[in-house]
């Protein structure tokens, strides 16, 4: 029996690939204005203006706890779609679209378990945009 193959569009923070499912519209950007949002939840950096819609910039680093490699000015942002609102993860580097036929589960991970492996047997872990916006308060 054939197993559907999933598609991811992946990117780095700092030396790990994270990948996020490339069925929310995806799109890397790169923007030099970034309007803050008083009082906001300590993960939201701001919003941006893109092709017509206003976009909830999200500090992904600070979830995970990573630290990035990047400190230059150049900001690439990882676009995505969850019912009809547009949110943005700031990335190190953009990567390319990945295929898996098998997802696997870190059971030693509290968040973000689920993960793919590259050829060379990377784990490239999988952030769902449900579990992004599950760690941050939009409507506070």
């Amino acid at each position: 029996m054939a197993t559907k193959s999933q598609k991811f569009i992946s990117f780095y923070i700092g030396d790990q690939q994270y990948a996020l499912p490339i069925t929310y519209g995806n799109k890397f950007i790169e923007f030099t204005r970034l309007t803050a949002i008083p009082q906001s939840d300590k993960d939201i950096l701001g919003l941006i203006y893109q092709n017509g819609n206003i976009v909830t910039i999200i500090d992904i680093k600070r979830i995970l706890k990573a630290k990035s490699l990047n400190q230059n000015i150049r900001q690439i942002c990882l676009i995505f779609e969850v019912d009809d609102y547009h949110y943005g993860i700031l990335v190190d580097q953009g990567g390319e679209t990945m295929s898996a036929n098998r997802i696997f589960t870190d059971r030693q991970k509290k968040i973000f378990k689920k993960y793919i492996k590259t050829k060379d047997k990377a784990k490239v872990y999988i952030l769902e945009p449900a579990d992004i916006l599950s760690q941050i308060n939009i409507y506070d």
